[in-house]
């Protein structure tokens, strides 16, 4: 589905040159202290729609579709209670913050975040509070948008395309360009395994019928179709922004060794 419509998006991602440019431990503590945002939001997407495809209210009824509930649940078990490489019960985004902590990176951005939305700040706001960087606000702003706003089927377009479909082989090429290991980084390789196994082999194909049964007419195909394509830029301009933040540091690194070195001269 959309194959020919989003080949030209789907590449660009594919060969972005964030995967390439990683090589350090700065790089990668750049990367996941802006990534833990994603990590983040991909839940609402997921809870829109376990709520659009099942009973969450009491009293119960049965679903709509026993299918779609069946695939949404199987998808939301497995994003909200997987086995951690300890083999205890945790979401995939915990796992996300402990692998964080095996690699030095400061979760302290998304803490102040979540205490200031928790607190009754606005959404946008808290963001800005925390000092997270505009490229983040606009990423999480979209995905919330489009969690608490969209239609049906353009929450699982957004879902399937810009996470599910695109999940797998973004972080195999992180792997492969890292070369990080097990040993030395157990719980961020366990997380990125996890995410390239399940959403590749089950989580992506039950994404896909989810959305194909939601495309009940020309007018959710458009809608569909342009939540795939809003999906997969806003992801690519959060790599943009990402990567831009590792030149700038990268920058200013080489700044400051060519100043110690004048010192010394």
């Amino acid at each position: 589905m959309f194959n020919q419509q989003l080949r030209h998006l789907q590449t660009t991602l594919e060969n972005h040159e964030i995967y390439n440019y990683i090589n350090s431990p700065a790089h990668l503590k750049i990367f996941m202290e802006s990534h833990v945002f994603a990590v983040w939001d991909f839940m609402s997407l997921a809870k829109r729609l376990q709520i659009e495809l099942t009973c969450t209210r009491l009293p119960w009824f049965t679903p709509t579709d026993a299918k779609k509930a069946r695939f949404i649940n199987e998808i939301i078990l497995g994003e909200e209670s997987d086995l951690g490489d300890d083999g205890l019960p945790a979401s995939h985004f915990d796992m996300y913050l402990a692998a964080m902590a095996d690699m030095g990176c400061s979760r302290h951005k998304f803490d102040l975040f979540e205490q200031h939305y928790r607190s009754g700040v606005e959404l946008e706001r808290a963001l800005e509070l925390a000092d997270a960087p505009s490229h983040v606000i606009n990423f999480v702003r979209q995905t919330i948008d489009t969690a608490l706003n969209g239609r049906a089927e353009e929450a699982a377009s957004s879902f399937f395309y810009g996470r599910e479909d695109a999940i797998p082989q973004m972080f195999q090429a992180l792997l492969d360009q890292w070369g990080l290991k097990k040993e030395s980084a157990p719980r961020f390789v366990h997380y990125l395994q996890r995410h390239i196994d399940l959403d590749g082999d089950e989580h992506g194909p039950a994404a896909m019928k989810i959305l194909s049964d939601l495309i009940i007419d020309e007018n959710a195909e458009a809608a569909a179709l342009r939540a795939a394509q809003q999906a997969i830029s806003a992801r690519i301009t959060l790599w943009d922004g990402i990567l831009a933040d590792m030149k700038k540091h990268d920058a200013a690194a080489h700044h400051q060794e060519a100043s110690t070195k004048l010192e010394l001269a």
